[in-house]
């Protein structure tokens, strides 16, 4: 019988568990003030000095895109 009731009664359990962990360690919530958001201006717009920092802005996501693309491999001996 224990068998039968053991592991629905594990499943219930742990389902609790997680709840209380959810409920207690739950992330705050951030006001809108705290961060504004930025509206992309088209770089056809942008001086050449203001259009590189913003390429420089996005230049660590693009290198980790397109390593995941292309990874290069370990060379031989």
């Amino acid at each position: 019988m224990w068998l039968v009731v053991g592991g629905p009664l594990a499943v219930v359990v742990a389902s609790l568990i997680t709840v209380w962990i959810a409920v207690r360690h739950a992330d705050t919530v951030l006001p809108r003030e705290a961060a504004p958001a930025r509206v992309a201006e088209p770089l056809e717009r942008l001086s050449p000095e203001e259009r590189l920092q913003a390429e420089k802005a996005v230049l660590p996501a693009g290198q980790a895109r397109n390593h995941v693309v292309s990874p290069t491999l370990p060379k031989g001996d």
